[in-house]
């Protein structure tokens, strides 16, 4: 796993250096079909072993660098979009369109902030 967890971060290294916006940079790293972390460490003990490494702590702190930059501003909204996939409740839909209007970004920026949030403090607790 070393190695593949090695090229992994170098990857990613590459792509925080010319992803235009942090989202963009999420979505190559953790989209279910695409992102490299996704393909090469699928759920299970091998996605589980590799979010205790240096490797995924380095990119941890690539991604935090490139919110850092990019923020929750205009034009940070994720090449593919995250709500795409998903069938919300009207009421839910609803409270998250007017929480991303009250914030001044778009509804998939929201939810992607939401999630990787979500992410980082459950990397946390596993520490």
């Amino acid at each position: 796993m070393n190695n593949v967890a090695q090229m992994v971060l170098k990857d990613a290294t590459d792509e925080a250096a010319k992803a235009e916006t942090w989202a963009d940079f999420s979505n190559f790293l953790f989209d279910s079909d695409v992102g490299i972390i996704s393909k090469a460490f699928p759920v299970g003990p091998a996605r589980t072993e590799f979010m205790k490494s240096p490797e995924y702590a380095a990119i941890r702190q690539l991604l935090n660098e490139a919110r850092d930059r990019s923020e929750l501003i205009e034009g940070a909204t994720p090449k593919r979009h995250v709500l795409e996939r998903f069938f919300l409740p009207r009421s839910l839909h609803a409270a998250l369109e007017a929480e991303a209007e009250r914030e001044g970004v778009s509804l998939n920026q929201l939810v992607v902030a939401k999630l990787s949030m979500s992410m980082a403090q459950m990397v946390s607790a596993t520490h």
